[in-house]
């Protein structure tokens, strides 16, 4: 009898997984949001916004046998999923996968495609007519947007602003290095080690009072448009209403070696928020869903989930980091690499073919 899975979440990771095991059980992918979004290159979009129409993407041919159904859960019944509206949907196996959220415009904050688009364009809008933009958040989001604006548009005057000493601490020094050196080279100023004094708000550009910021140490900077980003949030909700479950500090779930955040041996998470010991990247959950995908595969075959080898981080923080198409550096497992291989791996297409492909669909 083929096994039914509930995936809950269509984000990178649910979609992901939804469709590397759609030949191999009966899948339902739950996810309230009309259409799917392309985040990473999202970024380049506020750039480049003629990219907007090649980024959102619907569910509709994402699976050949599963089905997706728009809908939000509200509760868990062990491995049945009630939605909001009272609807059950019962698996053999559930795959919970909310994913993250993050400040407007680069994830949507409601369900509602054209919603997002309307925000996306008025911030476009607002980039278009700013001539001094301050980027307040120097991590992968900020650096990337600093660096796609001062290249596509180098009339711009881009500031980047963090608290920290220097760019991304918690990797090799030579990634900062290399992000500072090339950041420079595109025009953009850094002020490592500074804050605002007031941020008018943390979840969406604005305009200052009077065209001007103060940071912490006093110093006025001239800045047309504030955009915050300062990092994601999981989306643990849902997880919430489940007993048993324990958080770290940045709000993610504790798993378990197979990725279970409590005694149901059915019951799963991945991505963003399960503390695994990954960063909360593309590179980290690609990890978590091909080690989940034929765990599972394994499962479905005849094989106790105890008999598969548990679930292992990377061993140490990995991220691709494009400044344009050309520019960049990125931590990878044999070291620190620079333009050339960001450009080729990431910065050139975003991996934006992929996906369409992946979601059968063509802009």
């Amino acid at each position: 009898m083929t096994k039914k899975i509930t995936i809950i979440g269509g984000g990178y990771a649910g979609t992901m997984l939804a469709r590397e095991l759609d030949q191999h059980a009966d899948i339902c992918l739950i996810e309230p949001r009309d259409k799917w979004v392309h985040n990473v290159a999202m970024i380049r979009a506020l750039a480049r916004p003629e990219l907007l129409d090649e980024i959102i993407m619907p569910y509709d041919d994402l699976l050949k046998n599963g089905q997706v159904v728009r809908g939000r859960v509200a509760a868990m019944d062990g491995t049945t999923a009630i939605l909001e509206d009272g609807t059950e949907i019962a698996g053999d196996m559930t795959i919970i996968a909310t994913g993250s959220s993050y400040a407007a415009p680069f994830k949507m904050q409601g369900d509602d495609s054209a919603a997002f688009v309307t925000k996306a364009k008025r911030v476009m809008a607002q980039i278009d007519k700013a001539n001094n933009i301050a980027i307040v958040g120097a991590g992968a989001v900020g650096s990337e947007l600093a660096g796609e604006l001062a290249f596509a548009r180098p009339e711009k005057r881009i500031t980047l602003i963090t608290a920290a000493e220097s760019l991304f601490p918690d990797y090799p020094v030579k990634l900062g290095r290399m992000m500072q050196r090339q950041l420079g080279e595109l025009g953009v100023k850094l002020r490592l080690g500074e804050r605002i004094k007031k941020l008018k708000s943390a979840d969406e550009p604005f305009v200052p009072l009077k065209n001007k910021i103060k940071l912490s140490d006093g110093f006025p900077i001239d800045a047309d448009l504030v955009i915050p980003v300062i990092g994601a949030k999981p989306v643990t909700g849902l997880l919430q209403t489940l007993a048993g479950v324990a958080f770290d500090g940045h709000g993610r779930a504790s798993v378990d070696g197979w990725l279970r955040p409590t005694e149901n041996p059915d019951l799963f998470i991945v991505g963003d928020i399960a503390n695994t010991g990954d960063t909360m990247t593309i590179v980290g959950l690609t990890r978590q869903v091909n080690w989940l995908k034929k765990a599972i595969r394994a499962h479905l075959r005849g094989k106790a989930m105890a008999e598969v080898k548990p679930y292992k981080p990377w061993p140490k923080p990995l991220i691709l980091l494009p400044l344009g198409p050309d520019k960049g550096a990125s931590a990878l497992p044999f070291g620190v690499t620079g333009p050339l291989l960001t450009s080729a791996i990431k910065g050139k297409k975003l991996f934006i073919p992929r996906y369409h492909r992946e979601f059968n669909w063509k802009p």
